[in-house]
């Protein structure tokens, strides 16, 4: 494993050299100008700046967005019985996984295909929800699943709930990310959501 996420930054660094490494841009790499107002660097709409490490970002017209189709919002579903989620994300390029989740490779940077789309994969994460109007903790997962696979001829992934869940109120949500799991990385702030979420009930 270690040898094989060596391999991966190897290959990232490889595509980010320079002053390109500082600033990126989904065209070319940029100059982030200075307000003299302020002092403080902005950039150029369309463009990205960046003063860390992060990747190839991809632009905005090849922007991660996604949707779950099932279970969608308000459905009622029999307790313990095995169900499938569907998700579909578009410029995604899928099935780019480290394939260890519980230790995730977030030293490799962010890549794009040759058709300027991210690869990465997608994740689902299933919480109950006790009080809707307070956030779930974050480590209290009832089910989680990495979907590193390629997308189904439809554009899907998929993942079984193989025991269902117990009665109460869920919420589930896609988490996109690039090949070690991080967060996939956008070029535009003022955007939708590259992932999504639903609730549902069990009875």
């Amino acid at each position: 494993m270690q040898l094989r996420r060596i391999a991966s930054v190897t290959a990232s660094l490889a595509v980010l050299t320079g002053t390109a490494m500082a600033i990126q841009s989904a065209t070319a790499a940029t100059t982030p100008t200075t307000n003299p107002r302020n002092g403080q660097v902005t950039c150029v709409r369309g463009e990205v700046c960046v003063q860390s490490v992060t990747g190839v970002i991809p632009d905005s017209d090849h922007m991660v967005s996604t949707v779950i189709r099932y279970p969608k919002d308000g459905d009622i579903l029999e307790k313990d019985t095995p169900f499938t989620v569907h998700t579909k994300s578009v410029n995604l390029a899928t099935g780019a996984a480290d394939g260890d989740p519980d230790v995730p490779d977030t030293i490799s940077l962010q890549t794009l295909d040759n058709n300027g789309i991210v690869q990465g994969h997608s994740h689902v994460s299933i919480q109950r929800i006790e009080d809707p109007n307070q956030p779930p903790n974050p480590l209290t997962v009832l089910f989680f699943k990495e979907l590193a696979d390629p997308a189904d001829g439809s554009g899907e992934l998929t993942t079984l709930v193989d025991k269902g869940l117990p009665p109460g109120n869920y919420r589930a949500c896609t988490m996109v990310g690039s090949f070690g799991h991080q967060p996939v990385l956008m070029p535009v702030v003022r955007r939708g959501a590259q992932d999504d979420c639903t609730r549902f009930s069990v009875k």
